[in-house]
């Protein structure tokens, strides 16, 4: 299957905000407080909890890609507009 531009560049920043949203995470003492507070639950409850947050930050994901696209877009059009580019 061979990819357009479009695909290309959506796939380059969603693997950009990935990396970007997985680092801040890893560091995150929300996400360490989070983990250390559902460690002694039942699995089923603690397998809930784990969806539920999953699709939640998907659903994040979403915007923030949509927020990033327009940020790089917005910048874009201000540098045309100052003469830079």
């Amino acid at each position: 299957m061979k990819m357009d531009r479009e695909d290309i560049y959506e796939m380059v920043i969603r693997e950009m905000t990935e990396t970007a949203v997985r680092e801040r995470n890893e560091q995150s003492p929300e996400e360490q407080e989070l983990q250390e507070k559902i460690k002694d639950l039942p699995e089923d409850v603690k397998k809930a909890i784990t969806d539920y947050m999953e699709a939640a930050l998907l659903a994040a994901d979403h915007d923030c890609l949509y927020l990033y696209e327009q940020g790089a877009k917005d910048c874009v059009a201000l540098l045309k507009k100052l003469g830079v580019l």
